[in-house]
């Protein structure tokens, strides 16, 4: 794979108003990027300023996390932005629909067995450490939160891979209304994990 370094992203801060509004195609998939990488930087080769950072965070304080997260709906699964859509979808499912995702948990925990120490986290732990990550206090733990969304989305999916399962569902997307739409996005989670501890998780 191509490691040749990106370039520094070049949004301004008052670029980052495209967020409350219809980006121009031009900059979508720049602030896709640079929202994402606000949140969790990954190393020396992201050049974000710091003016952008804070100007994603206190948009996120004042606007809630869903505003920024439409910047992340069209990017690719093997990119950070990619990763936190559907980050953002499972802690969104999670808040949504405590009973659904609390009864599928407690039928894996029962057909787990005798296997609890392979148990991922609970719906509760999963949530919180997303919702850390957006709001910027929890990218030290990124990698193993992915590692551990993954193991999560596969658990919940082993039993039942249908996520969503109507079309007028608040969460019904591209990522969530897929065939086996659990179990896809474990494994691209799953692959996610691995890009970015290689440092390719751009």
């Amino acid at each position: 794979m191509n490691k040749r370094p990106r370039r520094p992203a070049q949004i301004d801060p008052e670029q980052v108003e495209y967020l409350t509004g219809e980006p121009d195609p031009a900059f979508s998939s720049e602030l896709a990027h640079v929202s994402a990488q606000a949140l969790v930087p990954t190393d020396s080769r992201q050049n974000i300023d710091d003016d952008v950072r804070e100007r994603v965070l206190e948009l996120i304080a004042s606007e809630g996390i869903d505003l920024v997260a439409e910047a992340w709906v069209r990017a690719p699964a093997d990119t950070l932005a990619g990763a936190m859509w559907r980050g953002y979808l499972l802690a969104e499912w999670i808040r949504r629909e405590p009973s659904d995702v609390a009864r599928r948990y407690a039928a894996s925990v029962a057909m787990q067995g005798e296997e609890q120490d392979a148990l991922p986290g609970n719906p509760d732990s999963i949530r919180a450490r997303w919702v850390a990550v957006f709001e910027g206090i929890g990218a030290g733990d990124f990698q193993s939160l992915l590692h551990d969304s993954a193991r999560f989305a596969s658990f919940l999916g082993d039993l039942d891979a249908v996520w969503i399962a109507s079309d007028n569902h608040a969460l019904a997307t591209q990522v969530t209304r897929r065939n086996e739409a659990l179990l896809v996005t474990a494994r691209e989670l799953a692959e996610a994990t691995v890009l970015f501890a290689d440092g390719r998780l751009d």
